[in-house]
């Protein structure tokens, strides 16, 4: 049984499953901004963000699947499409 409290990202962590991120820190408030953490869980109509949903009882949760990795590929090139070619802290 998983603590209630936990969200999604936090009870895949607990679990040894790796779910990519890029805003999510344990002493910070939850932005879910960068949206890299995206999961299907069963039933939902679309990939959930792992870091804002919190864990329910009989929750199914899939990282691996084609849907949440497609939907991660997708913010993915959004962030790099959008992201100045002149970065600062990237050069």
């Amino acid at each position: 049984m998983v603590d209630p409290s936990l969200t999604v990202l936090q009870a895949c962590q607990k679990a040894g499953m790796f779910v990519p991120h890029f805003c999510f820190h344990d002493r910070l408030a939850v932005a879910g901004n960068c949206r890299m953490c995206l999961v299907d869980i069963e039933k939902a109509p679309k990939p959930m963000v792992a870091c804002a949903a919190h864990v329910a009882p009989g929750m199914r949760i899939n990282t691996k699947t084609e849907r949440a990795h497609y939907a991660r590929g997708a913010v993915m090139e959004f962030l790099l499409a959008n992201h100045p070619l002149d970065c600062p802290i990237c050069d």
